[in-house]
């Protein structure tokens, strides 16, 4: 049976516990994120073939765009680092690790924010990979509107869409695999 964590927002990680336990996984929720003891002790003992670190509750503080921005950086995204650290240790190095991107209220709600949160979190993951013994994490990106099945899919490796993508390039002969590839590759940087 595929272990999973879930941490985050309450409504969401119950949601998202529901569509991973219809695919028959044994699923971990923590809802209390800001505090590292929650989720220290929920992976004390466990090895976790799966992580979903879903957005938290958060409320943005300051009276000037500038704190009320700094704020939600410093305490809301960044925590996302802290909560990873603490939950490393009990994933097994091939794990699926899922972060769903958060709604952000409109006093910061851009473009530029979301692609900056994005940034952010793909830091994230490759400080994740070097932490692991031998970096072979799989981690994905989702948007705040994925549907919780979808969620699922993902964080067990279902993802049709990586399916898709890993049986077309099996069949490829090496020279036309090394493009697709490549073209892969940039469009993600």
């Amino acid at each position: 049976m595929t272990e999973v964590l879930v941490s985050g927002i309450p409504a969401q990680a119950a949601e998202i516990a529901a569509a991973l336990r219809a695919r028959g996984a044994d699923v971990t929720e923590v809802t209390e994120v800001c505090d590292t003891a929650a989720i220290t002790a929920a992976c004390s003992g466990k090895t976790f073939d799966s992580y979903v670190q879903l957005a938290e509750t958060f409320e943005i503080q300051g009276d000037s765009a500038i704190e009320r921005v700094r704020h939600f950086y410093a305490d809301g995204v960044l925590n996302r680092f802290t909560v990873l650290a603490a939950v490393l240790p009990a994933l097994v190095p091939t794990a699926n690790v899922t972060f769903v991107l958060g709604h952000l209220p409109p006093e910061v709600a851009t473009d530029d924010d979301r692609e900056a949160r994005r940034a952010l979190t793909r830091v994230l993951s490759h400080a994740a990979r070097a932490d692991m013994p031998d970096g072979r994490l799989t981690i994905r990106i989702m948007e705040a509107q994925s549907p919780a099945d979808k969620v699922a899919q993902v964080a067990l490796g279902l993802d049709p869409t990586r399916q898709e993508v890993m049986e077309r390039l099996h069949e490829l002969s090496y020279a036309d695999w090394r493009v697709e590839l490549l073209g892969l590759a940039s469009v993600e940087t």
